[in-house]
């Protein structure tokens, strides 16, 4: 390609101009717009049975309840509510909830019916072992929604590693 250059010593400036045919838009820069009739004000909030969520640490710690109202994912609302999910290097070196370390494991004590189908990262976790019966990575399971009963309770045990 021919590029022609020039400096303009006086005002310290330099400017390159290249060939019309090697300057072309990408579609990248454009301007991302919403499809029509996706407008997030246009959406209409469903509402759901809310769920009661009972947090106890494994320590024998003081419980934390919460209630879901909307379908929310598990990790998310244990963090939500203050709950130590993740214990020492594992505050920091957890993947952030997509299912690849397994650090998230909680025991499903009460209302494993609420929670939603156990995903591939779940299966492959017990697959190899990692994934005790009952046990669940909290952060792919969704619990609320439409097909929550009212006054329904899940209660699960959070186990940190030390």
């Amino acid at each position: 390609r021919d590029f022609n250059s020039s400096v303009d010593t006086a005002s310290m400036s330099l400017s390159i101009a290249s060939p019309a045919s090697a300057v072309r838009p990408s579609i990248a820069c454009l301007s991302r717009r919403r499809p029509v009739g996706r407008s997030s004000r246009s959406q209409k909030r469903v509402e759901a049975a809310s769920v009661k969520v009972t947090i106890t640490p494994s320590d024998g710690g003081e419980s934390i309840t919460t209630t879901v109202d909307t379908t929310s994912v598990l990790r998310t609302v244990i963090l939500d509510t203050g709950a130590q999910l993740y214990g020492g290097m594992d505050r920091l070196m957890n993947c952030g909830g997509m299912g690849n370390c397994g650090t998230c494991l909680v025991d499903v004590v009460e209302g494993a019916d609420l929670l939603s189908e156990q995903t591939a990262a779940e299966l492959r976790k017990v697959k190899a072992g990692k994934l005790k019966e009952g046990w669940r990575m909290s952060c792919q399971c969704l619990v609320g929604g439409d097909a929550a009963p009212e006054g329904a309770e899940l209660s699960v045990v959070v186990r940190p590693k030390k």
